[in-house]
């Protein structure tokens, strides 16, 4: 039998990647727990969604137990680190449910003095505080950067996001000299990643993720070759960054409508130019554990030049 994979917030963006991969894995039975089943998506994934009440830890370990949930995958998205937390605490509970990977999937390996400049690195770290007091056989994946971002006519069913090179406008505000190395990796890559994590037999605190490294300087050189055009480049200085301002791009402007309106945008601005500083002193791709390319050399994943290149 199948081993039963639950995936939180699974209903799109990396969460429909992660599906797609475990879907072609008969290792496992994906299931998408929602806080609402949405019909349409059903029929479209044509996999079980199952109504999650994120705020009743009891509800959760019945669900848990009565669907057979093995392992659980989160790509929660909210305001409040309780949801995930409280089922953290439900899979701790559960009698079938053993390991957990919570929502980090990030380009940036947070700390202790994050929590201070950037919000969400307080979600990330409280969900890793959380697991540590159960008894849950669990991992925290780092991606680096979706790929998606930066390349166009491929499958995807993340939001773009292309900060700092807005590749579909030919403009970029790069943080500081552009030679920084950052990882990046395809979303679909990471879910065949993660499939394949799933299968080993012990795991590691940390897994690392780089389908390719570039500096930013080098993105804009292949993006630029490949469509033929000049960009239009920025490069923000330190201090301009330290002082939270940035050179916008439509790419910021289409985030604040998504987010809210021009409201949004003083939180976009100081946002981009912390990952921006932290671009400069290199955490876009200083890792210190294991890399699942080298678990799996088999997995072949998806470059920017192959992208750009097909």
């Amino acid at each position: 039998m199948p081993a039963v994979v639950a995936i939180a917030g699974g209903s799109g963006g990396l969460g429909r990647a992660l599906l797609d991969a475990l879907e072609k894995d008969d290792r496992y039975e994906p299931i998408i727990l929602a806080r609402t089943v949405n019909t349409e998506q059903k029929h479209a994934t044509g996999v079980r969604y199952v109504a999650a009440d994120y705020a009743d830890v009891n509800s959760l370990v019945t669900l848990l137990e009565e669907n057979n949930v093995w392992a659980v995958l989160s790509v929660m998205h909210t305001q409040d680190g309780t949801p995930e937390t409280n089922l953290i605490q439900a899979a701790d509970k559960s009698k079938v449910t053993k390991r957990f990977i919570p929502n980090i999937w990030s380009a940036i390996e947070f700390k202790s003095e994050h929590r201070a400049v950037f919000p969400y690195a307080g979600l990330r770290l409280a969900a890793q505080d959380a697991l540590k007091q159960t008894s849950l056989e669990w991992t925290a994946v780092y991606t680096g950067l979706f790929l998606d971002y930066y390349i166009l006519n491929h499958p995807t069913h993340l939001n773009i996001v292309s900060i700092p090179v807005d590749v579909r406008n030919d403009i970029a505000g790069i943080p500081g000299s552009g030679d920084d190395p950052v990882h990046f990796t395809y979303s679909f890559d990471v879910g065949t990643y993660t499939a394949a994590l799933l299968g080993l037999e012990k795991w590691d605190q940390n897994y690392y993720v780089a389908g390719d490294q570039k500096t930013w300087n080098e993105v804009i050189e292949i993006v630029e070759k490949a469509k033929g055009v000049k960009f239009e480049v920025q490069y923000d200085s330190l201090e301009k960054l330290e002082s939270g301002q940035i050179t916008e791009l439509p790419a910021h402007h289409q985030l604040a409508e998504a987010l809210g309106g021009e409201a949004a945008r003083p939180m976009i601005r100081g946002m981009w130019s912390t990952f921006g500083l932290w671009f400069t002193q290199g955490l876009g791709a200083k890792r210190d554990g294991v890399f699942l390319a080298e678990k799996f050399p088999e997995i072949q994943p998806l470059t920017l030049e192959h992208a750009w290149t097909k």
